[in-house]
């Protein structure tokens, strides 16, 4: 990284208007409350590696 940069970058881990507008859109299709996006998106984080491994797993065995 270039020592020049360092300026055009905020402390925030996303852009929050941006990260607010992805927010309203996922309510607005999904119209979940706050715990159940938390815990479906949860869900959805968790079920990809165990997923990936699960499939590696079944592969090792079968030979």
């Amino acid at each position: 990284m270039l020592p020049l940069s360092a300026p055009a970058h905020h402390g925030e881990p996303g852009d929050p208007v941006l990260l607010g507008w992805i927010n309203d859109q996922i309510h607005a299709v999904l119209g979940l409350g706050d715990v159940a996006m938390v815990v479906v998106l949860g869900a959805v984080i968790v079920a990809v590696p165990v997923g990936i491994l699960a499939f590696f797993a079944l592969q090792r065995m079968r030979g």
